[in-house]
């Protein structure tokens, strides 16, 4: 499979003929260029805020989407070998290079989906950006740990069950990104390095915004991602995710196996909704139906457990990245 691999001419060509006309169409004359960083963990679908931001003269560039070039991507996107992702993972980080090369020299607005960016990535991209004359900015989508997982899980079973061969992101994986957004506000509210800092939560509403020129800076940053995230859900939307969820769980259990990966997902899932999905349904004291999903929620669980050899977490190595799913896009739909 290493023969797929592209050679330095071959991924030039690609950047310079494919790329840069669809990424970097008619470039939009005046103003000061603005380089905005969207991040969150995986399963926040900070693609699709950053398309969401997009006005028009920004371009908006994802390292997922910069996949789709390689000449052969449908042959190693369905291929199930590490071997498979890594080429268009490599692929992806050239041509990432490359656009952001472009956009500082040619002064072109850019919308950038840094959701598998580290803290020390995110801020060494704005800061390269901030020195070549660029505005810069930072939005956070503050998703739910609850949310972004299951989001996650719903994107993989899609895929399965549809036949499309994806990476899968495990949940050692999730959490460090899900930790690193965190980071990254901390370390902004602390020195505010970027020009405009913005959250939203995993409903697309603006919790938090403010300029770095403003008196307190971006203090409250923190406070108000940690609220955004451990916002109580509405009664509709928990019946909705513990829905969600159960119909993930009968999907996969109809597979025979479940993946360890998948199954440790599925349990932290599972653990989620038993002590803070059903807890917080406001419900009459005498109603049936928490007791009946905390039994619904305990069965599933003891199926997945007699249909994996999940029995702790597994060592795990790190894989490439993997698309990020539309929260609102699920197995039950």
């Amino acid at each position: 499979m290493s023969d797929l691999a592209l050679t330095e001419v071959a991924a030039k060509r690609i950047f310079d003929e494919l790329i840069v006309p669809v990424v970097f169409p008619d470039h939009p004359p005046g103003g000061t260029p603005a380089m905005t960083l969207v991040v969150g963990q995986p399963g926040t679908a900070a693609a699709r805020a950053a398309n969401q931001l997009a006005d028009g003269r920004a371009a908006v560039l994802s390292a997922v989407e910069l996949r789709a070039f390689h000449p052969r991507y449908l042959e190693l996107s369905r291929d199930r070998s590490y071997e498979g992702a890594r080429i268009l993972q490599d692929s992806a980080s050239v041509w990432m290079r490359s656009a952001l090369q472009h956009a500082r020299t040619n002064k072109r607005s850019l919308l950038l989906d840094g959701t598998f960016s580290s803290a020390d990535v995110a801020l060494a991209t704005t800061g390269l950006f901030s020195t070549s004359g660029f505005e810069t900015a930072v939005t956070v989508v503050a998703a739910a740990r609850s949310e972004s997982l299951l989001a996650l899980t719903s994107k993989s079973l899609l895929d399965a069950r549809a036949g499309r061969a994806s990476p899968f992101t495990a949940l050692a994986d999730h959490d460090k990104l899900f930790l690193d957004s965190r980071a990254l506000i901390e370390t902004l509210e602390a020195t505010p390095s970027v020009d405009r800092l913005t959250l939203i939560d995993g409903h697309g509403t603006k919790v938090f915004e403010a300029s770095h020129l403003d008196p307190r800076g971006f203090a409250g940053a923190v406070a108000a991602l940690d609220d955004a995230r451990a916002i109580r859900q509405s009664a509709a939307r928990a019946m909705r995710w513990l829905s969600e969820l159960r119909a993930a769980t009968d999907y996969a259990v109809s597979l025979q196996q479940i993946p360890a990966p998948l199954a440790e997902i599925l349990v932290q899932l599972h653990e989620l909704g038993r002590d803070e999905v059903v807890p917080g349904l406001r419900l009459p004291r005498d109603s049936q139906a928490r007791p009946n999903a905390e039994a619904a929620l305990e069965r599933q669980l003891l199926a997945i457990r007699q249909s994996s050899k999940f029995e702790r977490r597994p060592e795990h190595r790190h894989g490439p990245p993997v698309s990020t799913p539309d929260v609102d896009r699920g197995i039950s739909l």
